[in-house]
């Protein structure tokens, strides 16, 4: 007999800077040619999943321009080393250079420039292997806009997608 392999969605983990997020991630007001870090969070010791889906969602304060980016990385611990010095808090990239270890995940591209521009939220989304034990999204402002200052209109969603083994009879 042979087993069959599916797949579950767990629980959502949010990153923002709302009371329902998760951990906080504080880019309201994220300006242009800057970064921010998510505090990080404990997947934990016990069995879990390796395998996530992300989303990343923006609005910006002013219209942005077609093609800009904002990148978007994943930072990563074992709980003593982090994948840079910036810290383990929701907290400003020093500098661009402190992306440079981090994971990068993908890219919301501005695909569209409608008026009033805080109304559209640009969102990307992708899956991606998570073998640390902690995680935080950090996202990079290519733009040359500044992100939305209202709270909870931009963030980061992580869902872990668990194998589940069906035994066939």
């Amino acid at each position: 007999m042979t087993n069959l392999v599916y797949t579950i969605d767990e629980t959502a983990l949010l990153w923002d800077d709302s009371t329902n997020a998760d951990k906080t991630f504080t880019i309201a007001s994220l300006g242009a040619a800057a970064g921010r870090q998510g505090e990080l969070y404990d997947l934990g010791i016990s069995a879990r999943a390796t395998l996530f889906k992300w989303r990343a969602f923006v609005r910006f304060a002013t219209e942005p321009i077609e093609d800009e980016l904002i990148s978007i990385y994943l930072k990563t611990s074992d709980g003593t080393y982090p994948d840079n010095d910036d810290g383990t808090d929701d907290i400003a990239v020093s500098e661009i250079t402190k992306l440079n270890n981090l994971t990068p995940i993908g890219v919301i591209k501005v695909d569209e420039v409608t008026t009033p521009a805080t109304t559209v939220v640009y969102v990307a989304k992708g899956v991606v292997e998570i073998l640390d034990r902690w995680v935080a999204p950090v996202f990079w402002n290519g733009t040359a806009d500044g992100l939305h200052a209202t709270a909870n209109v931009s963030g980061f969603i992580l869902t872990p997608v668990a194998d589940q083994i069906q035994n066939t009879v």
